[in-house]
């Protein structure tokens, strides 16, 4: 990797920071007019992408980024999650897969798994996914909520609200102490 390339990079992190992803991006063009085969440049380049909503330039710079990288944890997590607001659930499946594989630990990667076979309706599934993220972070907002969510679909109404307490940070007062869930 060239210093050009490096400073190019550094400036964009800068401006990411300050969350000017234009001028960041900006930055990181530069780079492929010097190389076509830097990681890191097709990695923010898909990130920045992404934030500002342009998810199919997101796609085709994550997708050179994982030609160069492909057991990269965070890239095939964000591939993931731009492939599923694509509507490519398949695709995405395949990806939050990738990201397991490669982190059996991953609540990220569980979460979104979940969340697919949720909307496709199959909450068996979505209850297995969630109660594996809960099992390795039990105090995981996102995954205490959703699974809240899926106990009442499935009629476990008094499990779920727990669940969804828990996620809110409601405090539970009984006769004699009171408990931050």
């Amino acid at each position: 990797m060239t210093e050009t390339i490096k400073s190019n990079i550094n400036k964009s992190q800068e401006f990411l920071k300050i969350k000017d992803f234009d001028s960041a991006e900006n930055c990181l063009m530069k780079n492929l007019e010097i190389s076509n085969d830097n990681f890191e440049t097709f990695f923010l380049l898909g990130v920045i992408n992404g934030i500002k909503k342009k998810f199919n330039n997101a796609e085709v710079f994550l997708k050179k980024a994982i030609k160069l990288n492909s057991k990269h944890i965070n890239l095939n997590l964000n591939l993931a999650i731009i492939l599923k607001k694509l509507n490519r659930i398949d695709e995405s499946i395949k990806f939050f897969n990738n990201v397991i594989e490669l982190d059996q630990n991953n609540v990220e990667g569980l979460c979104g798994l979940a969340q697919i076979y949720e909307d496709k309706n199959k909450l068996d599934d979505t209850e297995k996914y969630l109660k594996q993220a809960l099992k390795i972070n039990p105090k995981h907002q996102i995954a205490n909520h959703a699974y809240g969510k899926i106990l009442l679909k499935l009629n476990k109404h008094k499990e779920g609200l727990k669940f969804i307490e828990k996620a809110s940070g409601i405090i539970r007062l009984t006769k004699d102490k009171h408990e931050i869930l």
